[in-house]
């Protein structure tokens, strides 16, 4: 098969802690946001490392740009040009194919592409400085994998950037964003006794035409699987975004790298995550001696999760901020699915979410934002999970009344009524607009 339709990294330059890249399109096919696009990789808080960028092999600086990139080549017969490439990520690219593949697939033989070094380089990690990076965001499976891997021989890396849904680039570059997650990264250090790094990158604000890819890969291409249909082209490239971490890792010879699963089950079944974390796809990724040896909690409920790291606090006289919320805002919104979902994690463990980073919570508020179904799952393994951790035989200290109304009615009933509600036109949802229903009343009674 013969290939003219080509994305090239063209330059990779460092300037201090930042890795630059430019990346030419030549597709034809407006895959990236302009022909010629500027990436960018920033560490930091490296200088505690004594990390300096200066004297990697290009074939490392390359890799993250690479792995983000890589995805595109699956779909659309492109050949990805890359000025170099580390031996042993060459001798995987078919492995992480396949594995993607199985997941978000399955991919046909004609859609996909190739990937072209100009060199393939044998990359030897150096001596080790620290054991493991532990991937850390600040929620609960992050927060997790923290608590289970203290100390100095750990180094927790935090990429804020890959954290980003339909509003990308404000989340990608808002201040309060990424003053929140350092913030978070740098409180859990002090605690747990680890070093810390964090990773920014322009990666989901300025390279893939997103929009368009997504809408080609569903309406094109037909993609339909249930991880595709959860988690799209997002999640696609999630792992590739999170892996600009490597440079620094081949830096300080750390071999070992662990995230939080984010696996569930459902009464007595595991189930299968439906997101870019998959294990199968960590599995996937080796790179120059460098691969992920565990995802933390593997088959450990959120709930107990939760409840394991409320314990940890209060054993070491902390009580920790867990951050849930995608808003680039200074406190966490506390409706949106994950904010609901960690709260009520927290209320069955007998605690008050205000002491556990939710600082606006109410109550009443609360108790009837769940009354009305506004809490809604696509997944039911999160409401079974809540609703099953809840003991008809306590008295709860904090929304007792709502706990076991919600026991006596069982995830499935509410769930179904959760899915009702949700179907509704936005325009029935009177609690969307509180204000506005409030002046409409007042103005009916005059």
């Amino acid at each position: 098969m013969s290939y003219n339709k080509t994305i090239e990294i063209t330059k990779i330059n460092t300037t201090g802690n930042v890795i630059q890249y430019e990346i030419q399109d030549n597709t034809g096919l407006n895959l990236l946001k302009n022909q010629t696009v500027e990436a960018w990789v920033e560490y930091h808080h490296a200088e505690s490392f004594d990390f300096s960028l200066n004297g990697l092999p290009e074939s490392i600086l390359a890799i993250p740009a690479t792995l983000y990139l890589l995805p595109v080549t699956w779909f659309y017969g492109v050949e990805l040009v890359v000025p170099s490439m580390d031996k042993m990520l060459s001798e995987h690219l078919s492995n992480i194919y396949s594995a993607y593949s199985k997941i978000y697939g399955p991919f046909k033989k004609e859609w996909c592409g190739k990937v072209t070094a100009k060199g393939i380089v044998e990359n030897h990690l150096p001596d080790s400085r620290f054991d493991n990076i532990i991937f850390f965001s600040g929620g609960v499976d992050a927060v997790h994998a923290g608590i289970n891997h203290t100390g100095r021989r750990n180094v927790l890396v935090s990429v804020p950037s890959i954290e980003a849904m339909s509003r990308a680039k404000k989340e990608n570059v808002g201040v309060d964003f990424i003053n929140i997650k350092s913030t978070l990264i740098r409180e859990f250090s002090a605690m747990s006794g680890s070093d810390w790094l964090l990773i920014t990158n322009n990666f989901i604000a300025d390279i893939f035409n997103d929009t368009f890819i997504q809408a080609d890969l569903k309406n094109t291409f037909y993609l339909s699987s249930e991880a595709f249909l959860f988690d799209g082209w997002f999640g696609i490239k999630y792992l590739g975004n999170l892996l600009s971490s490597i440079p620094f890792a081949y830096a300080m010879g750390i071999r070992s790298l662990i995230m939080g699963s984010s696996y569930e089950q459902l009464e007595s079944r595991p189930t299968i995550n439906l997101d870019g974390s998959n294990p199968e796809l960590t599995d996937a990724f080796k790179i120059a001696g460098i691969f992920f040896t565990e995802q933390d909690g593997l088959y450990t409920r959120r709930s107990l999760k939760v409840k394991n790291i409320i314990e940890w606090g209060h054993a070491h006289n902390k009580k920790l901020k867990l951050w849930v919320c995608f808003n680039d805002k200074n406190e966490q919104c506390g409706v949106c699915t994950k904010c609901i979902r960690t709260q009520l994690n927290i209320l069955c463990t007998g605690e008050n979410p205000a002491d556990w980073g939710f600082k606006n919570f109410n109550e009443r508020k609360f108790s009837k934002l769940i009354r009305s179904y506004h809490y809604y799952e696509r997944n039911p393994c999160w409401p079974w999970d809540i609703i099953d951790s809840i003991d008809e035989n306590t008295v709860y200290p904090y929304c007792n009344d709502l706990l076991h109304w919600m026991k006596e009615m069982g995830y499935k009933t509410y769930q179904e009524n959760a899915h009702r509600q949700n179907k509704k036109p936005n325009i029935l949802r009177f609690y969307n607009y509180p204000h506005y229903m409030k002046k409409l009343f007042h103005k009916i009674l005059g």
